[in-house]
């Protein structure tokens, strides 16, 4: 009698184990795919809307299909020439999976007073009323917020403090650009630290990509559970000199994206 009930114990366990794994197997944790339009237009122009930018922009999801209507731009960046701008597309399925990519643009904001902040606020489609501050009131070079008074004399002569961008180095243009990225994100959202956000490599280097991530926060979740749920996108060609991007981010447990942090690798 007791041969058999350890028998039967000992399917139950099986058969547990096995719905235990069906149910891991068939659970949903792929984000969808999002693409663009070979047809779709890569001139970016200041005023651009978000409808406009997310023309030519689809997302397809293998489980719930066409999931276009979560497409949302979550960033619009320029490079340090003014001559190129990099958006950045997000898009989620019903399981919280979400996605982002990136898409280059050239741009004539070099003669129109494109600064560094996305030039989208929250939720809006209106362009931000900005010349010498970014869309988020801050002073494009510190990062700090202004006040009223500065904000009104944001076109004097700089501070003779004020570092010229001319002198920062490329690494320290990365650091600026990102952190300012990380400064427009809700007070919920988790914040994607890298040890930099530029780095040079001779020709045939390897990388450890998982080596640059220095911290992830948030209000939610454990630092090590969110280190489980790293997503990078992007590729590097060690063998081909050129400049790549990976771009880090986490969806924490109640499905708020963090920022894309941004690691420009130049291979030499």
């Amino acid at each position: 009698m007791r041969k058999w009930l350890v028998v039967l114990m000992a399917v139950a366990a099986v058969g547990t184990t096995g719905i235990m794994g069906w149910l891991y197997m068939s659970e949903d944790r792929k984000g969808p795919e999002i693409t663009i339009d070979a047809s779709k237009k890569d001139d970016y122009t200041e005023g651009m809307t978000t409808e406009e930018l997310l023309e030519g922009v689809k997302a397809t999801d293998d489980k719930d299909g066409d999931v276009s209507d979560t497409l949302a731009v979550e960033n619009v960046y320029p490079n340090d020439h003014g001559d190129e701008v990099t958006v950045v597309y997000v898009a989620k399925d019903k399981s919280n999976n979400v996605t982002k990519i990136t898409y280059r643009m050239t741009s004539n904001a070099q003669n129109s007073g494109f600064t560094a902040g996305t030039g989208f606020t929250e939720g809006s489609s209106e362009p931000a009323d900005s010349e010498a501050t970014d869309a988020f009131g801050k002073d494009t070079v510190t990062g700090r917020a202004m006040d009223d008074d500065e904000t009104d004399n944001a076109e004097e002569e700089p501070d003779a403090t004020t570092t010229p961008e001319a002198e920062m180095t490329e690494e320290e243009k990365a650091k600026e650009r990102e952190e300012a990225k990380i400064d427009q994100l809700k007070p919920q959202d988790p914040r994607f630290y890298l040890t930099t956000y530029y780095v040079e490599i001779e020709r045939g280097a390897q990388i450890d990509r998982l080596s640059y991530v220095k911290d992830i926060e948030d209000d939610q979740d454990q630092t090590n559970e969110l280190y489980r749920k790293i997503q990078i996108t992007g590729t590097v060609d060690v063998y081909t000199p050129g400049t790549y991007e990976l771009t880090y981010y986490v969806v924490d447990s109640n499905g708020n994206a963090s920022n894309g942090a941004v690691l420009t690798i130049v291979v030499k």
